[in-house]
């Protein structure tokens, strides 16, 4: 279950990067709220609260109850997660981020990392597991965003390959491309082999090379039987 996490921010009037430079002096950094049917917001909101609030083992697919404060108005709740954010590279800051407005009742698009689990049978008789990708999309409720998308390897024998049309996504829909592959088993034998072919190619240069000299040996003694 994906817990929301709760920020507080305000909102705020001037825009510009000369406001924006203002605001990040007084410690805040910029940012918006918009999406959903909902009115483009500017807000002020503090860097070191948005990232006490970031889940840290969802981290970009953490679900926000965005609190929005605003003179004269009641305090509002929004429902959102980070599309975008712009950083310092250097001192690695938030300098400015994007905030989304979700349906808590809708799928939303987004990326988890993959997490192989298990020992291939393939690997237990001497095989390689090689692994094609990092993450997958998928489409998922905001409560039901896991941590990562978990591949279990243990039935994976040499010479196979893991694809995406091969897993399931209980949680919601995987929205990659069937065909895509996810983790290989290279065989022991497949590798052996590659090792013999390899010597072979190596020693076939060098034979071929010690009977250059032999002819070139034998040219004088033909002439001489001549004469």
């Amino acid at each position: 279950m994906n817990q929301q996490r709760e920020i507080t921010v305000q909102v705020r009037t001037g825009t510009g990067k000369g406001e924006a430079h203002k605001l990040r002096a007084s410690g805040k950094i910029p940012g918006v709220i918009y999406g959903h049917g909902g009115e483009h917001v500017t807000i002020a909101l503090d860097p070191l609260a948005l990232r006490k609030a970031v889940d840290p083992a969802r981290k970009r697919n953490t679900w926000f109850a965005v609190r929005v404060q605003e003179d004269g108005k009641p305090e509002r709740v929004e429902s959102c997660v980070i599309v975008d954010r712009q950083l310092d590279l250097v001192r690695d800051n938030v300098l400015h981020v994007d905030f989304l407005r979700v349906d808590p009742n809708r799928e939303l698009e987004v990326k988890l990392p993959l997490e192989f689990t298990g020992r291939a049978a393939g690997v237990a008789v001497g095989g390689t597991l090689k692994t094609m990708a990092r993450q997958v999309r998928v489409a998922v409720k905001p409560a039901d965003v896991p941590t990562s998308f978990v591949v279990d390897v243990t039935p994976l024998e040499g010479g196979q390959t893991l694809r995406v049309r091969d897993v399931k996504f209980p949680q919601g829909r995987l929205l990659d491309n069937p065909n895509i592959p996810l983790v290989t088993v290279e065989a022991a034998k497949a590798k052996k082999e590659e090792g013999a072919e390899a010597a072979a190619a190596g020693k076939k240069p060098a034979a071929a090379k010690k009977a250059e000299p032999a002819k070139a040996a034998a040219a004088p003694a033909k002439d001489a039987k001549k004469k």
